[in-house]
Parts: structure tokens; C-alpha cells; sequence
């Protein structure tokens, strides 16, 4: 497996990279649990733990998910078998909840598969025949809250949080120039999915004086309805000027 180290810029929130294993000086086993449906994948995985003191495979389920005995035994890592339903999904849940690094186990040498994975949360991309010394490094690798993976899956991945990034960056921008300090407010409530009645008792207004700036936010940014709105706060979808307004007749050709 071709790996490459590549360090973000510290707004994208991640380091994403390949190391080596620290040398010298004494590390504890890192705590891996295995969740596949492959007797062999299990057996091959406990196998290479039991050969390396750097490694301890905690416990191993046949889907994929977390019970609470696995949950228990507190793993560091996890690694899952991308064949198994609902993998991605649980890739998200650990991300959200801070919990235990997953390793994917890449079902093909699929780039996209690996970067949907990547997005998901995962923070490692191995293939099934990975060799034995790739594991052990991939483990510790994201134990150490990297990432490991392919350079093509890693450069693709910078280029789409980057991408995004900008993304964001523009739709503030257009936001804040379109928009009165007190307007942005509102919007930013809003956005939290606060109701008007809401908006008001945080702003300390009238529920109506709330109604009017959403009005005219809706005008500037050209957006007809509010998950619009929301969208565009949080930049998924960008604000249009040259968009009919809620207010704005149709002309006839």
C-alpha cells in the first residue's frame, strides 16, 4: 500500500497522514476490536495481534455495530469490514460521538469507495489482503489520530475539503455583505432552527419586528423558502440575488 504523510491547514480541523511507528521507549497495546462476518478476516487480524505486543484485539462482532460487552471493553480502534450493512453509517456514529477510530476494510480497490468512507469518518483505509506490517502501522497510525490511506485518496480528500472550505468562506462573505449586523442575527437564530416567537425572546424584539427582517432576508438573498435559508447560512447552497423573491411577480414573456 502506497502512503503518503500530508498535514492540513489547521481551519480544516484534521491532520490527515501516514507515519511510521514511534521507535523507542514503551508503548501499551492498542485496543482493537474487529467487527466482520469473515471468520477467516477475524482469524487473520487475532492472528497478527497475537504476534505483535503493540496490538490487543479486545472482542469481534458479526455486524456492524458497537454492543454494549464490545463498548465495555473500550477499544482504541475498530476495524470494520466494509461488506458489512450499514458500515458507513457506523463510521458516523463514532465520529459523532468521539468514540474509537474505525479502520475501514476496503470490500475492492475502489478510490471512490475509500473517499465515501473517509467523509463517513473513517480514519483508515486498508484492503483485506493487507499485509501484516501495514496493519500493525495502520492501527497505530490512527491511534494517534491520523490517517491512513492511499496518496491519490488523501490528495482527492485535501482537495475536497478545500473546496468546501472555500465554499463556506464565500457564502459568509456574501452574507455579511448583503446583510445589516442586526439582519445577520436573525438569520443566525433562524438558522438554529428557532421559531419566530423564539428569535424575538433571544433578540429581546417583537415576534413581527422578527417576521419584517426575515422578509427582507429572504428579498437580498433571493430564497423562497426556509431550510433555503438555513442551506445558505450554512453554505450548501449559495445565495442569488438574480433568484425570484417570495414577493417578486413572474414576468410573461
Amino acid at each position: 500500500m502506497l502512503v503518503q504523510c500530508v498535514r492540513i491547514p489547521p481551519r480544516f480541523g484534521i491532520v490527515l497522514a501516514a507515519g511510521r511507528i514511534p521507535r523507542g521507549g514503551c508503548m501499551s497495546p492498542v485496543r482493537v476490536a474487529v467487527l466482520s462476518d469473515d471468520g477467516l478476516l477475524c482469524e487473520y487480524f487475532v492472528r497478527i495481534a497475537g504476534a505483535h505486543a503493540s496490538l490487543q484485539v479486545v472482542g469481534q462482532d458479526r455486524r456492524a455495530v458497537l454492543p454494549p460487552p464490545l463498548r465495555a471493553a473500550r477499544p482504541d480502534v475498530v476495524l470494520v469490514d466494509g461488506r458489512l450493512e450499514g458500515a458507513l453509517d457506523l463510521c458516523k456514529v463514532l465520529k459523532n460521538e468521539a468514540g474509537p477510530a474505525v479502520i475501514f476494510m476496503a470490500v475492492r480497490d475502489d478510490d471512490d469507495w475509500a473517499r465515501w468512507a473517509l467523509e463517513a469518518g473513517a480514519r483508515g483505509i486498508l484492503a483485506k489482503n493487507a499485509r501484516a506490517d501495514h496493519i500493525v502501522k495502520a492501527v497505530r497510525v490512527v491511534h494517534e489520530g491520523q490517517i491512513w490511506a492511499r496518496r491519490r485518496v488523501l490528495e482527492e480528500s485535501l482537495e475536497r475539503l478545500a473546496s468546501a472550505s472555500a465554499a463556506r468562506l464565500a457564502s459568509e462573505t456574501i452574507l455579511k455583505l448583503r446583510l445589516s449586523s442586526r439582519q445577520m442575527e436573525v438569520l443566525r437564530q433562524a438558522a438554529a432552527g428557532l421559531s419566530n416567537k423564539e428569535v424575538a425572546f433571544r433578540l429581546t424584539i417583537r415576534p413581527a419586528t422578527v417576521k419584517a427582517h426575515l422578509t427582507k432576508i429572504f428579498q437580498k438573498l433571493g430564497l423562497r423558502r426556509r431550510s433555503e435559508l438555513v442551506a445558505a447560512y450554512h453554505g450548501l447552497i449559495p445565495p442569488a440575488s438574480n433568484r425570484i423573491s417570495p414577493r417578486s411577480p413572474r414576468r410573461r414573456a
